[in-house]
């Protein structure tokens, strides 16, 4: 048998593709089940001669059976060939413990006999077992003994690489500890097998998918196409048994496509679209020295026809240009540093594409970037579309650490292949689409900007898609004090897009994803169980990760601590137990081990060093983001007017909580130029406000802190000549996070009296009273300016009031109270700028 000849030859994963040597390599493979375990030298040539052709014909490797394994590698080798040995296990071997021990044993035999032959890619392991077997003697009861299997043979074939064979039915027993995914797929129709390898796509996350077509069509062309157009990095597929034809001499003819399945793809993997428009690559730069090369580096290998690359600097104060103009067929545009979203509308309008690509200057895209991501777009009418963004490797440890913390670009999936969000160094538009809704927001010169406009795709009806192996590698911060500094700029992002999208985040200020982030659940106690829907009908499973809500990240939050603190605090005062306080305080520490511990940290750089420096950073990153976020917007805070701009007192209701004002106007102004300028108004003063869609008796939520919020709503009576009376009701509510606090404040309290404590009684008593002070602060605090703002628009609009005036206000003074709007106005840009 022959022996290694060094690992740099071996076939490795690399991201969402195989790789060689260097080279991306795709394993385009067909079994050899006529061949026996022993062959005769006679059979040897003639095997040997049936490789060769089968090489010639674009084939790159073989599927073998533990059985034939001994002579086809070393004459596969011979051939220039590789090959996977495929492992059978029958149900009862995996389930029964006596016979799980004899597979054990069988495995750890094969690996050791194979596993350094320079032939061999890797192991797949066959789990003879149905979804009825699978459900009866326990998933998860068989992904261990899946997970020991794969352990085996890792541990006696540590270059090898192994994969779990799944079909429709059993998806759920892929396991992490893949390096790539293989599935079995019965003959289906090409938009099925698109959405079966996308699907399989997502639940790899970073690792390759190889397809096997399990039987003979005649459509099995076009089915291998769309399987490596969809980003497979392999296909096992059989004989493709043409229809028979004769000459006039009654010969049959046979086509060279009888045998060989990959003739037709005439050596091109990934096929390209149909049709390939233009497409303009746009590089936003500032001070990108150190990664510029091998992004620039990186798009001259894209294996794409029809493409220019305009590169932004955005007033770089290094040598990010020179390295530009070493690139001369690269367009490259200086300006002033003027933020990310100039920039990008920079780019947009120097595009001469139909499409516009967005990546940064820290990325290096997969040569198959661009034609993976047109074709999805073509043939499923994407007006955008994005892909997945993956870490590269890191020299040294602290650097891998940074990386897998938390807080990386993502992207976020309400279907398998329609998105909600994409990450901003990997998105892709239409440029009419863009133009229509006038390109980036200006404001957002750091972060902030691709999650802004993908919503704003989405409120306009354009259709955000997701191709999951259009993948760029993207160079995390490599310092604690880098990703101290990303974690700010998400913070300020965060802060700046709440008061345009209000309902889009929780009580907490916090993002609330509608879709799901793939792989982020299994981060979270309680998380790390996918979900999976066995519909025996059809004999397929869906998997999807689990929702996450508020209450599962919570410990994790910077209030949750401080909550922890003061509980803590006072048990100290009160002298009573300070468990229940620590057991609070310590589950922030302890989410954030879980999290180290599942994170995706380098192999290479694996220790407890690290895996501590990523749960340090898992606990205190997301607190750096909190803080950020409420000094941002409380410097985005101004005031509404003041007192100086309220004409006329309020009918407040104090048991109902209302606040009534009531207008007069001889210009048929209605209600929808009030509701109009009041959106704009608290948009402008940084206050969430929510349009209610009809569900609701109220026209305008407004959420001034997370304890209150404020229902607005207005009415008119029309008289004749145009006359209007206007009325606007504001009815100022408790949060649900303020009533289960004071909920909670209250039982415990009497829980403690109950039970004959009445030093806690009375310690948790005086908390919940102190709270409820500080609650109804606030809600007077949000009457005022509900009041406030409803009379600056009322002025605006010189709408008369109806109630008792306060005073008359002078022309003058109408006028320098505009003006000083406009000055709190302009500082409050100037402020979130800086």
């Amino acid at each position: 048998m022959l022996t290694s000849t060094g690992s740099s030859q071996r076939v490795i994963p690399h991201g969402k593709f195989l790789s060689r040597a260097g080279q991306k390599f795709f394993f385009k493979a067909m079994r050899l089940a006529d061949v026996s375990g022993s062959l005769d030298f006679a059979q040897k040539l003639k095997l040997r001669k049936r490789l060769d052709d089968l090489r010639a014909s674009h084939t790159t490797g073989l599927v073998l059976t533990e059985a034939n394994s001994q002579p086809c590698l070393d004459i596969a080798a011979q051939s220039g060939l590789v090959a996977m040995i495929e492992l059978s296990i029958t149900a009862d071997e995996l389930m029964s413990r006596r016979g799980f021990k004899a597979v054990v044993s069988r495995v750890a035999h094969t690996a050791n006999i194979f596993g350094k032959h320079p032939a061999l890619v890797g192991y797949i392991v066959d789990f003879e077992i149905g979804q009825d077997a699978l459900r009866a003697g326990g998933l998860e009861n068989a992904r261990r003994r899946v997970r020991g299997v794969v352990k085996t043979i890792k541990e006696h074939a540590p270059e090898a690489i192994v994969g779990i064979k799944v079909r429709p039915e059993t998806r759920a027993l892929s396991i992490l500890e893949e390096d790539f995914l293989y599935a079995e797929i019965p003959a289906l129709a090409p938009v099925q097998i698109r959405d079966f390898v996308v699907a399989l796509h997502n639940v790899a996350e970073a690792r390759p998918v190889v397809i096997e077509f399990k039987d003979a069509s005649p459509g099995q062309d076009e089915a291998v196409a769309v399987a490596f157009g969809t980003g497979a990095a392999g296909v096992v597929a059989p004989p493709v048994p043409a229809p028979v034809s004769h000459d006039w001499l009654g010969v049959r003819m046979m086509r060279a496509s009888d045998l060989m399945p990959f003739v037709t793809l005439n050596g091109t993997c990934p096929p390209r679209p149909a049709t390939m428009p233009m497409v303009s690559v746009v590089i936003c730069a500032y001070n990108a020295e150190r990664t510029m090369r091998p992004c620039l580096e990186s798009l001259r290998r894209l294996d794409y026809p029809n493409f220019e690359v305009v590169i932004v600097d955005d007033g770089s104060r290094d040598k990010t240009a020179d390295i530009s103009m070493d690139f001369p067929e690269f367009r490259l545009i200086g300006q002033p540093n003027k933020g990310l979203s100039v920039a990008r509308n920079v780019g947009m309008h120097a595009a001469r594409g139909e499409i516009i690509a967005y990546t940064d200057s820290d990325c290096v895209v997969d040569p198959h970037w661009l034609t993976l991501m047109v074709r999805s777009m073509v043939e499923n009418d994407f007006d955008g579309c994005g892909g997945p963004n993956y870490a590269p490797h890191e020299d040294g440890w602290v650097e891998a650490s940074c990386a897998a913390s938390p807080g990386a670009p993502c992207h976020v999936l309400v279907a398998e292949d329609r998105a909600e969000h994409l990450a901003g160094c990997n998105m892709v538009f239409s440029k009419a689409a863009l133009a229509k809704i006038g390109g980036f927001d200006p404001q957002f010169t750091a972060a902030g900007d691709d999650v802004d406009i993908c919503w704003r795709m989405l409120a306009a009806g354009y259709k955000l898609g997701f191709s999951p192996a259009a993948f760029v590698w993207h160079f995390r911060r490599n310092t604690v004090k880098a990703y101290y500094g990303q974690q700010r700029g998400y913070g300020r992002a965060e802060a700046m897009l709440f008061p345009k999208y209000p309902e889009r985040f929780n009580v907490m200020g916090q993002i609330a994803w509608r879709g799901t982030i793939p792989g982020l659940a299994r981060t979270i106690p309680g998380g790390n169980r996918k979900r999976v829907l066995w519909n025996a009908t059809a004999g397929a499973q869906s998997i999807f990760d689990p929702g996450l809500t508020l209450l599962k990240v919570l410990p994790q939050t910077l209030e949750w601590t401080v909550l922890s603190a003061v509980v803590l605090v006072a048990s100290l005062v009160l002298g009573v137990s300070i468990i229940p306080a620590a057991a609070m305080l310590a589950l922030g520490p302890i989410w954030a081990l879980y999290y180290a511990w599942h994170a995706p940290l380098d192999k290479f750089h694996e220790s407890f060093t690290a895996r501590l420096l990523i749960a340090y950073l898992a606990y205190t990153g997301p607190m750096v983001r909190t803080m950020t976020r409420y000094k941002t917007r409380a410097k985005a805070l101004t005031g509404l007017g003041g007192e100086d701009g309220v004409r006329q007192r309020p009918t407040i209701n104090w048991l109902r909580r209302t606040v009534r004002l009531d207008y007069w106007n001889n210009e048929s102004i209605t209600r929808d130029r009030m509701m109009d300028k009041m959106l704009k108004l608290f948009a402008r003063t940084g206050h969430g406000a929510i349009v209610d869609a009809g569900w609701n008796d109220y026209d305008l939520e407004v959420r001034p802190n997370p304890w209150t919020r404020i229902e607005l709503k207005t009415a008119d009576e029309e008289h004749e000549a145009g006359k209007v009376t206007n009325h606007v009701l504001a009815r100022i509510k408790f949060t649900r996070i303020s009533t289960i606090a004071l909920a909670a404040g209250v039982l415990s309290a009497a829980a403690a009296a109950i039970a004959g404590l009445p030093e806690i009684a009375l310690g948790l008593g005086a908390l919940t009273i102190a709270g409820a002070v500080c609650i109804a602060s606030e809600l007077v605090e949000a009457g005022r300016i509900a009041h406030r703002a409803t009379e600056e628009c009322a002025t605006e609009l010189n709408l008369a009031p109806l109630g008792v005036l306060v005073r008359q206000p002078s022309t003058a003074e109408a006028t320098a109270s505009a003006n000083k709007r406009a000055r709190a106005q302009l500082a409050s840009q100037e402020r979130i700028a800086e």
